[in-house]
C-alpha cells in the first residue's frame, strides 16, 4: 500500500480544483454505505442543520485529487465530528484515506483544549469499522441516528 502519486495533503476546496472534486465517486458495490456524492456534501456543508463550523478539504496525493474530507466542528469545546470521508474507488487500498485522518488528527491536536474527534459508520460496513479502529478510534456504544455506529478518538491531555 504505498502512495505512489506522492505526499497526501488536505487542500482548500476552490473554483479551480471543485470540478476534479466533484467527479470523484466511490465504486458502485459502495453506494449504499455512502450514498452521497461529493456535490451533495459541499452543498450540505454550504446550509448545515447546526451553527457548528464546517470544515471541507480535497484530499491530495502528490498533485492528483483523491478524495475529500468535512468536518463538523465546535473546537471552543475541544468537538470535531468527522462528517463525510471519502476517497475516490480508483485510489482505494493505497492508504490515502489513513493518512488523511493522520493529517486531521494532527491538525486537531494543534487547537487549544482537543477532546475528542467523533465518526459513525453504517452498522453494516464492518471494514469503515475495522479502518477507524487502526487510527485509534473506538466504539462509544452509542447510535447516531438509527443506523450509525458512534467512534471516538480521544486526545490526551
Amino acid at each position: 500500500m504505498a502512495n505512489e502519486l506522492g505526499p497526501v495533503t488536505l487542500r482548500e476546496i476552490t473554483s479551480e480544483n471543485l470540478y476534479a472534486i466533484l467527479d470523484l465517486s466511490v465504486a458502485d458495490h459502495q453506494f449504499k454505505a455512502y450514498p452521497r456524492s461529493n456535490a451533495h456534501s459541499i452543498a450540505e456543508a454550504h446550509y448545515p442543520a447546526d451553527d457548528d463550523p464546517v470544515w471541507l478539504r480535497a484530499i491530495y496525493a502528490g498533485e492528483t485529487p483523491v478524495g475529500f474530507m468535512m468536518t463538523s466542528e465546535v473546537p471552543d469545546q475541544g468537538t470535531y465530528f468527522l462528517w463525510r470521508l471519502m476517497i475516490d474507488h480508483r485510489f482505494q487500498g493505497s492508504g490515502y484515506g489513513r493518512r488523511a485522518v493522520q493529517l486531521l488528527i494532527e491538525r486537531i491536536r494543534q487547537t487549544d483544549t482537543p477532546t475528542a474527534l467523533i465518526t459513525s459508520h453504517l452498522q453494516e460496513d464492518a471494514n469503515a469499522g475495522r479502518f477507524y479502529e487502526r487510527l485509534g478510534f473506538a466504539y462509544t456504544g452509542d447510535l447516531i441516528g438509527e443506523d450509525d455506529l458512534e467512534m471516538r478518538f480521544t486526545f490526551q491531555t
